[in-house]
C-alpha cells in the first residue's frame, strides 16, 4: 500500500490540475531498487528559466519551523539543484485569483470545488500558446488542503514523534508540477506517483527539469554575421520539438545570436528554391516577438522589425509540412541580414592582439546619405562613404600611437596602407601598416573611404568587414580593436 500521487483534469481550459492523493499507508521502498532515468513531461513551461513566486505563510507546524521556511526551503532546492530559478516575493496573492500571478496558501477548497476524499494539494495551471512547440505555462498556483494534518521533518514518513504528513516534500512534488513536470513512474523520484520517504530532490527530478528547459543547448546556435551567406535545414540541423523540448514539429530550425548596441531597425530575408521558409525572432528567453506571416505567397521569408539594444534569437525554419506544393522542408538556402540605423553604430566587443586589456569603445559604419544615417546593404551605383571612431582608454590619450584599418574580403585579410590609401594583403614579416601615427586623443576619427562607388571599380557584389584598431608606439605589437565587424555588403 502506499500513499498515492495521482492527476485530474479540471473542464476549465486551458487549465491543467494536478491532486495528490494521500491514500490509508506507507510504502518502505527497498534499498535494492535502482533509479530509471524516465521523466515526464510534455514540453510545456515557463518562458526563459525563471519565474515570481509569491508565498507568505503564516504560523508554525509541530514542529516548529514555519510553513514558509519550508515552502522557501523547497523552491531554493529546485533553484539549487537544476537550472530553473524562483524568485520567491514575500507578499500573499490569493491563489485562487486568475492574475497571471503564481502564488501559493492552505484552502477550504479548490478554489470553490471541494478537494475531494483524502486530497492533500492541487496544483492549478494556466497556460498560453506558442508560435513554436507547446503552450507556456502563464500561471502555476498551488491550493494546499487546509484539513490534511500536515508537519515538517526530515525522513520516513510517520516516524516516531513527528505525527502528520511532511509539508516540506508535499511543497517539493507541487513544484515540480509548477516546473511543468508530470509524475513519474520511477518510485525513486519527488514525482513519483506514491509518497514516501523520499524527501529531497533525485536525479530523475533534476534531469527532468535541466532537460526540459535546456532545448537550445541541444542545437548548435551561431553568431550572426551582417550581410548575406549561405546555409542549409537538413538532417544534421536541430528540430524544432528538441528546441523546444517537447510537441510533435519535427521540422529543421538553425538558431543564430544575435546582439545589438543600439536601436535598430534589422531586415531579413530568407530566401531558398527547395524550402518552404520562415523567419522567427524571439528574445533570450524565447517569448516570440515577430515572425513573418508569408503575405508574400512566396517560398520566401521577410522579416524587418526596430529593436531596442540587447540579445535576440533569429531561427531560420521550414515547415513540417510545408504550406505551398511548390516548396520543400529541407535543402540550402541564403540568409540576407541588413540593418538601418540614425546613429554611427557602435561595434561590440574590445579585444587586442597581445591580450591587453582597454577600456576603448568603437563605432563605425556606411553611410549613402553623408553621415544621416547607417546600414550593410547597398546597391553598387550608391556613393558611399565609410567612417569610424574610437574612444580611446584614458590611459592611452596623449600617448604616441598609431590608428590601423584591416579588411575581410573572401577569407582573404587585407590591411589599409596610409590614410584613404590601397588595401593590400597583410603580410606579418612587414609588420601592420598604419593609417595614421600621431599623439592619440580623447576620441580619434578614421574616414575608411569617401564617396566609394562599387560599380566605377568593376564591382557589382560583393561583402567586406572592416575592423578598425590603435596601438601605441612603445609596444607597436599591441593593436587594441573591436569583435563585431562594420560590415559592407553591394548587391546588384
Amino acid at each position: 500500500m502506499s500513499k498515492q500521487l495521482t492527476e485530474r483534469h479540471l473542464l476549465q481550459k486551458p487549465l491543467r490540475v494536478f491532486l495528490c492523493l494521500l491514500v490509508s499507508c506507507i510504502a518502505a521502498l527497498s534499498s535494492s531498487i535502482s533509479a530509471v532515468f524516465a521523466f515526464d513531461f510534455q514540453g510545456t513551461k515557463w518562458p526563459g528559466a525563471t519565474t515570481p513566486y509569491y508565498v507568505q505563510f503564516q504560523g508554525s507546524a509541530l514542529s516548529g519551523i514555519n510553513w514558509q521556511t519550508a515552502f522557501l526551503a523547497a523552491l531554493g532546492d529546485w533553484n539549487q539543484e537544476t537550472v530553473f530559478t524562483f524568485e520567491p516575493v514575500l507578499e500573499y496573492v490569493d491563489p485562487c485569483s486568475s492574475n497571471s500571478v503564481s502564488s501559493v496558501d492552505f484552502t477550504d477548497d479548490v478554489c470553490g470545488s471541494g478537494f475531494g476524499a483524502n486530497t492533500l494539494a492541487v496544483t492549478l495551471l494556466r497556460y498560453e500558446s506558442q508560435l513554436l512547440g507547446p503552450p507556456n505555462i502563464s500561471e502555476a498556483d498551488i491550493v494546499v488542503n487546509n484539513d490534511v494534518n500536515f508537519n515538517i521533518y526530515d525522513g520516513p514518513i510517520g516516524q516516531f514523534g513527528s505525527p502528520g504528513l511532511d509539508f516540506r516534500r508535499v511543497s517539493l512534488h507541487e513544484l515540480g508540477h509548477v516546473l511543468g513536470l508530470g509524475h513519474e513512474p520511477d518510485e525513486t523520484a519527488i514525482m513519483a506517483p506514491n509518497i514516501s520517504s523520499i524527501d529531497r530532490l533525485q536525479a530523475d527530478d533534476i534531469d527532468g527539469v535541466n532537460a526540459l528547459y535546456g532545448g537550445l543547448s541541444a542545437c548548435v546556435v551561431q553568431s550572426i554575421s551582417f550581410g548575406v551567406f549561405s546555409d542549409g535545414l537538413n538532417e544534421s540541423d536541430c528540430r524544432v520539438n528538441e528546441l523546444t523540448a517537447g510537441g510533435t514539429d519535427t521540422s529543421f530550425i538553425d538558431v543564430y545570436a544575435l546582439e545589438l548596441a543600439n536601436t535598430t531597425t534589422m531586415e531579413f530575408a530568407m530566401s531558398s528554391s527547395t524550402l518552404d521558409s520562415v523567419l522567427i525572432l524571439a528574445d533570450t528567453d524565447f517569448n516570440y516577438i515577430d515572425f513573418d506571416n508569408k503575405s508574400s505567397g512566396s517560398c520566401d521569408s521577410t522579416l524587418s522589425r526596430i529593436l531596442d539594444p540587447g540579445n535576440y534569437y533569429l531561427l531560420a525554419n521550414t515547415y513540417d509540412v510545408p504550406v505551398r506544393s511548390d516548396c520543400g522542408n529541407s535543402g540550402d538556402y541564403t540568409l540576407s541580414v541588413g540593418y538601418s540605423a540614425s546613429s554611427l553604430p557602435v561595434q561590440s566587443g574590445s579585444l587586442s592582439l597581445a591580450g591587453g586589456l582597454s577600456d576603448a569603445a568603437f563605432r563605425g559604419g556606411v553611410s549613402a546619405d553623408e553621415g544621416n544615417s547607417f546600414g550593410n546593404i547597398f546597391s553598387a551605383s550608391q556613393s558611399l562613404d565609410i567612417t569610424a571612431e574610437i574612444d580611446i582608454d584614458a590611459d592611452h590619450q596623449g600617448e604616441n600611437g598609431f590608428l590601423v584599418v584591416a579588411a575581410l574580403i573572401d577569407g582573404q585579410l587585407l590591411v589599409q596602407n596610409g590614410a584613404q590609401g590601397a588595401f593590400e594583403p597583410f603580410n606579418a614579416a612587414n609588420g601592420i601598416p598604419h593609417v595614421a601615427d600621431k599623439v592619440l586623443g580623447a576620441q580619434e576619427s578614421i574616414v575608411i573611404a569617401d564617396d566609394l562607388i562599387a560599380q566605377s571599380l568593376n564591382i557589382d557584389s560583393i561583402t567586406v568587414d572592416f575592423v578598425v584598431g590603435y596601438g601605441l608606439s612603445s609596444n607597436p605589437g599591441e593593436v587594441f580593436h573591436h569583435q563585431t565587424p562594420i560590415n559592407l555588403t553591394i548587391v546588384p
